[in-house]
């Protein structure tokens, strides 16, 4: 039997156990269903099913024992009625033992307005009072992943949940993050709201096909309960426990409302009408000690107590309202850990916002990386582990020590600590380190791992004694090893007399380069079709290559790139990983996309990887991907930080609302930096400066889920495992970004900002010190060596003036810094308030300097608004088209004031036409309003590899109607490694075009192009 409820809003369909059969809305983008049944989900077609509607509850007659009761068992005293859009629902006198007796439950479905309402009331129906010491809703939306790819993203549904008292709610969304989705919230007026979340174990349900890992559901069955006092012996919970007393004949009445929202926009405005508290915070639920946060609480109640867990550890304090009933306080935690912080509002409401503190990141990193040198690098020559960094095992204070094979040392756990500890020091060098990853390399990973595998390259999954008989065709090993030795040949070449090298800096990034080329010309798998973790790295292995002159290898990556971009750029969920949803492949394939300029699968990688993370205010869920295994367990994998380079590549280029959108992808930044262990995971001395896998959110009685098992300690995994995965994709975007908030005004992430007059005064604190974003105005600076300590900015974007921090000044070296988004013009470079050299901005393009540093600890650096006298460069001014350009190559590099050093010099993009032998190709500068030009220089590229010198060039100006070549021209040189100046009789025109013309059997290209004039 099924009753209808529908209008224009909802189409709800309810079972003959009183459930609900199938929640759509109307006018939906697919056809989803947003709950769990026997059509979606027939392994969960049992005898005790826990479908949506259904409850449970543990109760007790006076002083009498706890007894169970299930509406799903109460079929003899189920009753089921309609009366048009409503649905009523009667329990009682149910025969079964574990049925409902003794009280009466009536459950009602209606359709009011633009909502679903769901009330149940409770009536103690017995002589004697009855205590309700668990009161639980399952709640299976449809999160049953188990179809292929794109089935899911249009069928299945995400959940995210809040347990927050008179606060919680949840969300179910499609997880392509394509809306609308399904909101449930607390009816405001009944006092209804969750405490606890369990999660069924087969532990604690044998035989049970709802409980995690049984029949294909790898997440299982949540409850979630308005009380717990006897269901929290399972150990999952984080609030205080409490129970229902009701008197002979007393009913209590709770309901929630299920809304359909548009956006995340739309879910917060609905928290506040529904008078809720829809809370906004910022750097995220979790920050560093050193920093404040500011918490809005948005609510048109009257916000009684802001109260702290730890209060002699804890500043809060109340700023200002501003807006529509936007209350604003600020937060410092100086308590590592969990911190709860309980707000009570309205009449006798209350909700606690869960935070997490961690120490000052820059300290964490080095805490960890001390760590791993001193206690978890192998030191036994002869042995086939010496000089592996090993995982440490909290629970038995020292390293794992498996190297026997499948599931030993290796794989994504085993081969990622030497990954992070490398690029760490690519950043911040410190030589014991540096002399530790080069042994690592050398000893373990090119004479034990890869000692049968020097010409072909093929890396064992797993490091045993030999004869290595696991597989070499994992391509999740690959990006691992070839990271770590492209991070080593950043060391070797960014600080060269730090350490005595075992190998020169190109054998490194050879060795990078042969293991990224057997990955997909070997007999690998998981390769062309699958994004893998740490590809973010391609573009930058590339550029390298091309650096160090080795383009046949350059080039050899763009068309294995281009091919697999291929595979990708038409499918229509190109997310990519090894199971049917995941996110361990948004990275890469959003790198894909990015040397493409595919800012439409950009946009799809950004909205799938934001829709996965939860947003509702405790550490644990915030900014942290869900995966098939639900919100329960799995926290803080790493494809937190890493994934999060898609949500920071998108806000700092793409976005139209990076504001609102930087507060989660900056929490993703930090969030792995939370494994490392600073006394808040195990107090253990022994212990300090490891780092966990992963977070157990759902805890129990039960240990750690995964890889070894072992004791949680407070609710994370003793064993490091992939956690230095995470951390490496922390380095790669770790940032002080400055934004004017729509809530909080102008805020730092990773760095405290006050305005002065027309300038940013930053102060970072990010932990590297050497990248800055104001997200806003779109303006960017990254330090290759060193770092800054702090920065003033003009808002207008046109002067920077910041304080370098020599990393090594023991010796004399240049420090490259690369600017975005500086106001055009030209500029003053000044060290110490000496003017050593110009640089040229363009609107939104890439400014880079090189500044000599010598052996002081500090250097001011200023960048300021030159003057100039005379013709000027203003290519940089004009747009740039061309009659033909490489895919693989670009107009950006022609005007983007960089000064090459050779004419295969790639270290910015440059211009080549290959394949067009002898054929004239032109390039045209726009200046968009008429110039008086009269000099140009040309720099022209030449790779040996089909690009050549050309055999001659003209230039013309476009004088209203027809192109007409420029008077009296005077050099047309064709020199590499040089710019080659021609002057010509003075002309005023709106474009200029370099006509060129190719030798016989090459093709032509451009470094730079300057174009002289007032």
């Amino acid at each position: 039997m099924a009753n209808t409820l529908s209008n224009s809003t909802f189409n709800v369909q309810t079972g003959s156990n009183g459930e609900i059969t199938s929640l759509k809305l109307t006018g939906d983008t697919f056809a989803t269903d947003y709950v769990m049944n026997a059509t979606n989900a027939p392994n969960q077609n049992t005898a005790d099913h826990q479908w949506l509607g259904e409850l449970m509850f543990t109760y007790k007659l006076g002083s009498g024992a706890w007894t169970k009761a299930y509406t799903s068992k109460s079929s003899d005293g189920r009753t089921i009625t309609q009366s048009g859009n409503t649905v009523t629902v009667t329990y009682q006198n149910a025969a079964n033992a574990e049925g409902i007796k003794n009280f009466k439950v009536v459950v009602t479905y209606a359709l009011v307005n633009d909502y679903l309402q769901w009330s149940i009331n409770v009536t103690n129906t017995s002589t004697q009072s009855i205590e309700f010491g668990d009161v639980g809703l399952p709640l299976p939306f449809n999160e049953f992943w188990t179809a292929g790819n794109d089935p899911i993203y249009e069928t299945r549904v995400v959940t995210h949940s809040y347990v927050g008292n008179n606060n919680s709610y949840m969300t179910a969304a499609r997880p392509s993050g394509i809306g609308p989705f399904l909101l449930m919230v607390p009816d405001a007026t009944t006092g209804a709201g969750f405490e606890y979340q369990d999660r069924w174990r087969i532990e604690e349900h044998p035989g049970s096909m709802w409980a995690m890992d049984q029949g294909g559901w790898v997440e299982g069955l949540n409850v979630f309960y308005i009380h717990s006092n006897v269901i929290k012996s399972t150990n999952r919970g984080y609030l205080p426990n409490t129970s229902l007393t009701l008197a002979a004949n007393q009913s209590k009445n709770y309901a929630f409302k299920f809304f359909k929202v548009a956006n995340e926009n739309a879910m917060k405005d609905k928290l506040y009408t529904e008078g809720l508290v829809d809370v906004t915070v910022v750097p995220g639920m979790m920050f560093a000690t050193d920093m404040k946060a500011k918490i809005d609480l948005h609510t048109s109640k009257a916000i009684t107590s802001v109260t702290a867990q730890y209060p002699s550890e804890t500043t809060i304090a109340y700023l200002n309202t501003t807006a529509t009933d936007h209350k604003i306080y600020e937060l410092n935690l100086s308590h590592l850990g969990p911190n709860n912080i309980t707000v009570n509002y309205g009449s006798g409401e209350k909700t606690v916002l869960q935070f997490y503190a961690i120490e000052p990141i820059d300290q964490a990193l080095q805490r960890h990386a001390t760590f791993m040198v001193n206690k978890t690098q192998w030191n036994a020559p002869g042995q086939i582990y010496d000089k592996v960094f090993d995982d440490w095992m909290m629970q038995s204070k020292a390293k794992r020590g498996s190297f026997a094979g499948y599931w030993g040392w290796g794989d994504d756990w085993g081969y990622t600590h030497g990954q992070f500890l490398a690029e760490k020091n690519a950043l911040t060098p410190v030589a014991s380190e540096v002399t530790a990853v080069d042994q690592y390399l050398e000893t373990a990973i090119w004479n034990r791992l890869m000692v049968n595998n020097h010409t072909d390259y093929l890396v064992h999954d797993f490091l045993m004694p030999e004869p290595n008989d696991t597989p070499t065709y994992r391509g999740y090993a690959y990006p691992h090893i070839y990271n770590t030795y492209f991070s080593m040949y950043k060391i070797a070449k960014l600080y060269p007399n730090l350490i005595t090298y075992t190998q020169p800096k190109n054998t490194y990034l050879l060795r990078a380069y042969n293991i990224f080329k057997t990955l997909y010309d070997g007999p690998v798998a998981y390769n062309w079709n699958t994004g893998l973790m740490g590809e973010l790295t391609t573009p930058d292995i590339i550029k390298a290559l091309q650096d160090e002159g080795y383009t046949t290898q350059a080039n050899d990556m763009i068309a294995k790139m281009a091919t697999k971009y291929n595979n990708f750029k038409n499918t229509t969920y190109p997310y990519g990983s090894e199971y049917s949803y995941d996110n361990t492949g948004e990275e890469a394939v959003y790198t894909l996309a990015k040397m493409n300029n595919n800012t439409t699968m950009m946009n799809k990688i950004n909205n799938k990887t934001r829709a996965a993370r939860g947003q509702m205010p405790i550490w644990y869920y915030y900014a942290d991907p869900v995966t098939i295994t639900g919100e329960n367990w799995w926290n803080f994998q790493y494809t937190v930080s890493l994934a999060g380079y898609a949500m920071d590549d998108w806000i700092r280029n793409h976005s139209t609302t990076p504001e609102v959108e930087q507060r989660l992808s900056y929490a993703a930044k930090i969030a792995n930096i939370g494994a490392i262990n600073s006394g808040q995971i195990s107090s253990d001395a022994a212990n300090i400066g490891a780092v966990s896998w992963t977070y157990q959110a759902e805890k129990g009685n039960y240990g750690a889920l995964g890889l070894d098992g072992g004791p949680l300690f407070n609710g994370w995994r003793g064993m490091s495992g992939e956690a230095d995965l995470g951390l490496f994709g922390a380095l790669k975007i770790l940032s002080a970004d400055i934004s004017v908030d729509p809530i909080f005004g102008l805020f730092g992430y990773g760095a405290d900002v006050t305005q002065s007059g027309t300038n940013y005064v930053i102060t970072p604190k990010d932990g590297l010190f050497k990248r800055l974003n104001l997200i806003t105005e779109k303006l960017s600076m990254e330090l290759e060596k060193d770092q800054y300590t702090a920065a003033t900015v003009a808002i207008a974007k046109n002067n920077v003036n910041f304080t370098l921090k020599n990393q090594t000044p023991a010796s004399a070296h240049t420090t490259k810094v690369t600017f975005g988004g500086l106001a055009a013009g030209t500029y003053n470079i000044l060290i110490n308030n000496a003017i050593v050299g110009t640089a040229t901005a363009i609107n939104g393009g890439k400014t880079s300097i090189n500044l000599s540093i010598g052996t002081a600890a500090t250097y001011d650096i200023k960048l300021q608004p030159g003057t100039s006298t005379g013709p000027v460069d203003l290519a940089p001014q004009a747009a740039v088209t061309t009659s033909f350009v490489s895919t693989w190559e670009s107009l950006a590099g022609l005007n983007d004031g960089y000064s090459p050093t050779s004419s295969n010099d790639r270290g910015h993009s440059v211009y080549g036409n290959w394949d067009n032998p002898g054929t004239t190709q032109w390039l045209q500068v726009d200046f968009g309003t008429a110039k008086t030009l009269s000099k140009t220089e040309v720099y022209w590229f030449d790779d040996d590899q089909g690009i050549d010198l050309p055999a001659s060039y003209t230039l013309q100006y476009w004088s209203g109607t027809a192109w007409v070549n420029v008077g009296s021209p005077a050099g047309l040189g064709l020199l590499p490694n040089q710019y080659n100046t021609t002057t010509f009789t003075p002309v005023s025109t709106t474009k200029i075009r370099l006509n060129i013309t190719a030798k016989t059997t090459t093709s032509t290209g451009v470094e730079s192009w300057r174009v002289y004039g007032t």
